[in-house]
């Protein structure tokens, strides 16, 4: 199950912001369009590896071919992201491995998401539950309680894990007493639909107030869907870095130009 719930991106769930959170909600916003350089967001990357290979072959330090060569960062792990909202599974999983080897828990909730529908690998519900309990037991502002959220539910439903709803209770009351509004809605209604499977439906046994709900949001190509107001500003940042990018790949193009046509560059 993907998840379809409001992240703690803004306003933040604790006094410090996981800066990853915020840089993932921002490249869930660049249009495809905006994604032009080779390597980025539908395009083929090149062939080689390294960053001579890459700046052979122009490619930007926005792109997620560069990113997924980079030694693992926030900003790194965050591209993961964009990756798997691309569809670009295979280096959404290179840079959520590297990510997860040096200890970044984001990236294991995502690696447990795609390891969960089969995206880019077999799919795996033991191995996607075992991320989850990772990223539960980190102890990680913001990212621990997701993780607590969505260990919980694969207990609940038995998904690569033996069902116990006596233990699944006890992870999603330690998810709701550090703010989860998913779990606390499932400790009232029994219900809740932080995670989501194709067909919409979420995590327990929808009530009538609810119902409705799980109706109205349909999922969307398994990926998450966000307030718009977040959308909106974080994505107008990426997508002015993204512009900014293409804009110096462009000119250092030009200039090259110039130089081999005898001119001077600008």
């Amino acid at each position: 199950m993907f998840p379809v719930r409001r992240f703690p991106f803004l306003p933040p769930p604790t006094p410090r912001i996981p800066l990853a959170l915020t840089l993932m909600l921002a490249l869930s916003a660049v249009p495809a369009h905006a994604q032009t350089q080779a390597g980025s967001c539908g395009q083929p990357e090149p062939s080689g590896a390294g960053p001579s290979s890459m700046a052979a072959n122009n490619v930007s330090d926005l792109s997620l071919a560069y990113q997924a060569e980079q030694p693992a960062s926030i900003t790194m792990c965050a591209y993961g992201y964009l990756a798997a909202k691309c569809g670009d599974y295979a280096t959404a999983h290179k840079i959520f491995d590297k990510c997860i080897a040096k200890g970044f828990v984001g990236p294991m909730i995502w690696k447990g998401h795609l390891l969960q529908e089969g995206e880019g690998v077999p799919q795996d519900s033991a191995a996607a539950t075992a991320m989850f309990k990772r990223a539960a037991e980190s102890g990680h502002d913001g990212y621990a309680v997701m993780g607590k959220l969505h260990y919980a539910s694969a207990l609940w439903e038995g998904r690569g894990v033996a069902r116990n709803e006596a233990e699944a209770r006890k992870w999603f009351e330690q998810a709701a007493a550090e703010g989860s509004e998913d779990a606390q809605t499932f400790l009232k209604t029994g219900y809740h639909t932080g995670s989501r499977d194709r067909t919409g439906k979420g995590v327990g046994v929808p009530t009538e107030d609810v119902q409705g709900q799980a109706l109205q949001k349909q999922p969307t190509a398994a990926t998450p869907a966000f307030s718009g107001w977040y959308t909106v500003g974080l994505g107008a940042v990426l997508a002015l870095l993204v512009a900014i990018g293409a804009w110096r790949q462009g000119r250092t193009r030009l200039v090259g130009l110039r130089v081999q046509a005898g001119g001077q560059p600008a």
